[in-house]
């Protein structure tokens, strides 16, 4: 047995600390907000098979300038951030080749393919499958050119084992009879599923490694003791120094920040994503449904329909624009017309993306006993039962799949 320390209670980290305790390990778990609050609290809740081409694309440099002149655009750029994002934003640039696409891709759908087997096995492990709701996603199109927009990813996504199935907009209005009725195209993504509410899915997780002895302490990770090449022991917020024979980074954003400590130079940004939670909505909504024109989707969460979306880049440190989840919700009203938004929360969280879009996962070759589980960018929830599995098996010493080593943590150079 070993004593293991998680620096990270988002789904992420509850999800390596459920998958290293089943181990026998003594697991303590390091998350100072509020739990079920990280990034996937702010997201269309998705397990999101498939979602597998870069969010960098071709010709992506030069759509900045308009970025820049247009903050309500999906993705956007804040001015002010834009000089400390030039660097991480020049390698993101470079992976829009349409090579490095296509391998990124066939990385990503490596792990997404394994998803939803995996969350199905931690929900009935945590004794509530009925988190996971197995319905296929919707996309819509306004017309034929709104829908050539996704032609090359649904093409490749395809082409890598993605069931993706082209209908009229009639055909979608009939599976859901509250979406508008001008929609000429739409698109059913038959490999997605979606939770029933993330903010839960993450509480039940944790309480259920509170009642199989794991430790969770209500304090951030602020730094490490090492002896050579070993980290011996991880210094919380409050002073104390907690012994580790195993460490695990899955800190989202703060991830990068803890990692330097280390000499690990990860290579991550916080994009912020923005959601908002409807309440007495006044639609019936059985499907997840995107609308991409808008950069935005609609989950029916148990108690309130969620609108989530837009990619902002602006910095780990950068204050949200509420005016962007209002902007969504505004949005909202072209797919379901009888959309009543009255009642309304609104949320941000910041999605931990690298310049290539895959994942850290795994130990670093740097120190004896450390690993990272962090840079899931929009497939946090969708990666994270993945990745706890990985993890643990990466700490076990069992055989892995060659091909993941492109997720680990040294690939991004010394420090």
């Amino acid at each position: 047995m070993k004593r293991v320390v998680i620096a990270g209670g988002g789904v992420a980290g509850i999800s390596c600390a459920l998958a290293l305790q089943a181990d026998g390990h003594s697991v303590t778990v390091l998350e100072p907000g509020p739990v079920g609050e990280g990034a996937s609290r702010a997201s269309c809740g998705c397990i999101a098979v498939g979602e597998i081409v870069p969010l960098s694309q071709p010709g992506m440099l030069m759509k900045v300038p308009g970025w820049l002149l247009d903050p309500e655009a999906p993705l956007s750029l804040r001015p002010a951030s834009a000089p400390g994002l030039l660097p991480w934003f020049a390698r993101f640039a470079a992976n829009s080749l349409p090579s490095r696409m296509r391998a990124i891709a066939a990385d990503l759908a490596r792990l997404t393919f394994a998803a939803t087997a995996d969350v199905k096995a931690q929900l009935a492990d945590a004794g509530a499958p009925e988190l996971l709701v197995e319905r296929p996603v919707i996309k819509l199109f306004d017309d034929e050119r709104d829908k050539a927009t996704m032609g090359a990813a649904f093409g490749l996504a395809r082409e890598l084992g993605c069931t993706i199935d082209e209908i009229s907009g009639r055909e979608a209005q009939e599976m859901e009879p509250a979406i508008a009725g001008d929609f000429k195209y739409a698109a059913v993504l038959r490999d997605w599923s979606f939770v029933t509410d993330p903010k839960r899915l993450v509480e039940r997780l944790m309480q259920v490694f509170a009642q199989r002895g794991g430790t969770v302490l209500p304090l951030a990770c602020e730094g490490f003791q090492r002896d050579g090449a070993r980290v011996t022991a991880v210094r919380a917020a409050d002073g104390r120094l907690l012994p580790a024979d195993e460490v695990v980074i899955a800190a989202g954003t703060r991830s990068r920040g803890l990692a330097r400590q280390l000499g690990i130079p990860l290579q991550l940004e916080g994009l912020i994503g923005y959601s908002t939670g409807l309440q007495d909505a006044g639609v019936d909504l059985k499907h997840t449904v995107f609308y991409p024109a808008g950069g935005f989707g609609i989950t029916p969460y148990e108690k309130e329909l969620a609108v989530a979306g837009t990619v902002e880049f602006a910095g780990l440190s950068a204050a949200p624009d509420w005016h962007r989840a209002d902007v969504l919700v505004s949005r909202a009203h072209r797919v379901l017309p009888g959309l009543q938004a009255e009642k309304r929360a609104r949320r941000m969280g910041r999605r931990p993306f690298t310049p290539d879009t895959r994942p850290v996962i795994g130990r670093t070759g740097k120190l004896a006993n450390v690993s990272f589980a962090t840079g899931h960018g929009q497939l946090g929830l969708t990666l994270a039962a993945t990745t706890g599995r990985l993890v643990a098996d990466a700490i076990a010493g069992r055989p892995q799949d060659a091909g993941l080593s492109v997720f680990g943590p040294d690939r991004f150079g010394g420090a």
